[in-house]
């Protein structure tokens, strides 16, 4: 049993952080093409996993239930309803599935660990593996690994690390979650030479995000600790709340603002040396006006972008070719409409956000809450650039799934400690049970 649940933690971190299609040749003209399709690697491997991550759901029950809540019922059924409605319902329902799929295995993803040691053993070999096949790639395999004059597309990327993912805007909030897991294990240890090694990983880690030259996740990554510390340091509820959505909401209103409010643009144009951020402009005010369109329920669960005729439709501009909407909330917004907004808003923005201040009176990890309190904030903020919400692949919405359902078990329930109470801010030496035995919190 141990070694089955070792082999599915593994594999499906693998799956998401690896995937079955790594080292994608980009000077491949077959990239172009609309992934109507799908995967069939991919959708064989979660059908697998499905199948038993329902298996360790089942046999934790009470536990697995106390992850669920009612804002994740809420965006799941309302996605359902979308895809009724969809402009593509048969992308949109294969869509669909995968995305629950995901939500599902990413639960018992967090369930399978015997305990937190054997939780933060296997999580070190899938991130030394994951880092390793990066560096490998730039080393070995550079045509694969590093974005070049040879790509399709994109050709300003040309230079950008990228390893074994498929685009250094993937890259590199990748690199980002590695660092954080290095720091979290060195802040778990008590061992000096290890410290030193997990130091030096997230250096590595430092070091291959800079290379992807993704300029977002470098940015935001000074800013998502500043804002953790000082939300897991205040306790008060408003305060937390505060920290974590003033920024959020002042630089949704800096980048998608500027294209809906005149005034905003201008200062936005005065402020900084591109005010396009990167040419995403033209991407929003064509989501925008598409919007327009079919505001209360958009155009069907992920059915918009991913359309083969979606580039022949509106031939008049590039944007139409962007993929998705480089900005989370108005992805969801084409996606499942503003009702949609509404509901990502409740469960992806606000519950993590009570999650962890009651998590922070259970006596559980803190330590644990934090890595998952600084992915949940950072994505929170590389959200206002990019669309991370409900992508079925990779490991950006896996990871922050993980995030949001580990704050939601660390509120709801008590890991059942062995030894001596933890005290804030000290060295975890004991073995603690995960979410698995743990007892439901009153």
């Amino acid at each position: 049993m141990r070694l089955s649940r070792s082999f599915f933690f593994l594999a499906v971190f693998a799956l998401f952080w690896v995937t079955t299609a790594p080292f994608i040749d980009l000077s491949n003209p077959d990239i172009l093409r609309a992934q109507e399709s799908g995967n069939a690697g991919h959708q064989i491997a979660i059908l697998l996993l499905l199948a038993m991550s329902i298996g360790i759901c089942w046999q934790n029950g009470k536990v697995a239930l106390s992850a669920i809540s009612g804002a994740m019922i809420c965006v799941l059924l309302w996605q359902l309803f979308t895809v009724v409605t969809s402009s593509h319902p048969d992308q949109s329902i294969r869509r669909y599935i995968l995305n629950v799929a995901v939500t599902i295995i990413a639960l018992a993803w967090l369930l399978a660990p015997e305990n937190t040691t054997q939780f933060r053993r296997l999580l070190r070999y899938g991130a030394a593996f994951v880092l390793g096949l990066a560096y490998f790639g730039v080393i070995v395999l550079p045509n694969l690994s590093i974005h070049n004059m040879g790509d399709i597309t994109e050709l300003v990327n040309a230079g950008s690390w990228r390893g074994h993912f498929a685009h250094k805007n993937i890259a590199g909030p990748a690199m980002v979650v590695l660092i954080l897991y290095w720091l979290y294990f060195a802040r778990t240890t008590d061992k000096t030479m290890a410290r030193i090694i997990y130091w030096s990983l997230a250096a590595l880690s430092l070091n291959f995000l800079y290379h992807t030259n993704n300029k977002t996740s470098i940015g935001l990554l000074l800013a998502m600790f500043v804002l953790a510390a000082l939300i897991r340091r205040v306790r008060f509820l408003p305060l937390q709340m505060a920290l974590a959505f003033i920024p959020v909401a002042l630089m949704d209103l800096l980048t998608l603002g500027s294209v809906i409010f005149k005034p905003v643009g201008e200062l936005v144009a005065a402020l900084i040396s591109d005010p396009t951020f990167t040419n995403r402009t033209e991407i929003w005010r064509f989501a925008i006006n598409r919007l327009q369109e079919h505001p209360l329920i958009g155009y069907g669960f992920e059915a918009f972008w991913a359309s083969s005729d979606l580039r022949g439709t509106f031939q008049e501009t590039w944007a139409a070719s962007a993929g998705h909407a480089h900005n989370g909330l108005l992805n969801v917004a084409m996606s499942s409409g503003l009702i949609g907004v509404f509901l990502t808003l409740w469960w992806v923005y606000l519950n993590p956000v009570l999650d962890f201040n009651k998590s922070q009176k259970t006596g559980n990890d803190p330590h644990l809450a934090l890595l998952y309190l600084r992915i949940w904030m950072f994505m929170m903020l590389y959200a206002n650039l990019e669309s991370p919400f409900f992508v079925g692949r990779g490991q950006v919405w896996f990871t922050l799934l993980g995030a949001m359902l580990g704050l939601r078990l660390h509120a709801r329930t008590h890991q059942v400690v062995e030894q001596t109470a933890l005290r804030h801010g000290a060295v975890d030496k004991r073995p603690v049970r995960p979410y698995r035995n743990a007892l439901p919190a009153r």
